[in-house]
Formats: structure tokens, sequence, C-alpha cells
């Protein structure tokens, strides 16, 4: 990836945070009654580490214009290499959407079984497995603190299994 495209993508995060603490926070965890500091704090590190993202690019861009005439560029790849991180976002997006419609549950099996074949999972049967239980040990995790999470049709037979 040349340093252009590491200052796109930097900035890409930079704003994604900066969208988080403005609208997603406020309105889908502290509108819901939760506590905004847990989803804050990993906001912020996703902050700090999209900053330094960020110098590193421009480090980078700096590098390249003193070698222009070389041809030498401070990273290697393509065009390909962006394409993954670029579909998770989107995937990423259409996950925190969802969950207003679909609950946490729902919504999350979807996401980890999407992520998990972008990333290269070749066993349908482990993607499976991790996606529908990760989502159920959030949830009861979940519970077990007393945190709310976006609910639907699979949050409401679980409330009326367990009562």
């Amino acid at each position: 990836m040349n340093a252009r495209s590491e200052l796109s993508l930097a900035l890409v995060l930079i704003g994604f945070s900066l969208l988080n603490y403005f609208y997603l926070i406020p309105t889908q965890v502290v509108a819901e009654g939760s506590s905004p500091v847990y989803p804050a704090l990993i906001n912020t590190m996703l902050l700090c580490f999209s900053l330094a993202y960020l110098a590193e690019g421009v480090r980078c861009w700096r590098k390249e214009k003193a070698a222009q005439g070389e041809g030498g560029s401070c990273s290697t790849g393509g065009g390909k290499l962006m394409a993954r991180p670029l579909i998770l976002l989107v995937v990423t997006g259409a996950w925190v959407l969802s969950m207003d419609l679909l609950g946490f549950l729902i919504s999350t099996f979807f996401f980890l079984l999407i992520a998990s074949r972008i990333f290269g999972s070749k066993s349908w049967s482990k993607t499976i497995i991790l996606s529908l239980v990760m989502p159920l040990i959030i949830t009861f995790v979940f519970r077990g603190l007393n945190a709310v999470l976006p609910e639907g049709p699979a949050e409401e037979l679980i409330n009326l299994l367990l009562g």
C-alpha cells in the first residue's frame, strides 16, 4: 500500500471514530440507558491508533517524496490489500445499522459469519459454530453485568424462555 492509501485509510478511521463519538455512542448507547464509558474507551483507543497510523502515513509520504526519483516506496502491496479492510468497513457499518432491526444476536451472527469468510476462514463448520457461540456468550456476559444490548426477535425468544 502506498503512502497516499495509508493516509486515506487513516483519515477514514479517524472519521469513523468521530462518528462514533458524536453520533453512535449518544444515540445507540446513552439513549438506551447504558453507560458510555466502555464504548468511549474502545473508541478512544481506535482514535489513538488511527492517529498513529496517520503519523506513519505522513512519514511514509515524506519518504516517498524524497525517494521519488529512485522509484522507492515506503511499503509494498496493491489495490487487493485495500479490498478486505474496505469490505470489512462496509460490513461493520451494515452490522451497526442492522442491530436496531434484528437485534444483537442475529446481526452479530451474520457479521461474524461474513467477517470470518472475508479473512479467509476455510471451514464452514468452524465459522458457523463461532458465529453462533460468540454472540450467545457475549449476550449472557452482558446480562450478568446488567448491561443493555439491542434486542430483536432472538432476544425476545431468550427472554421468553428464561423468564
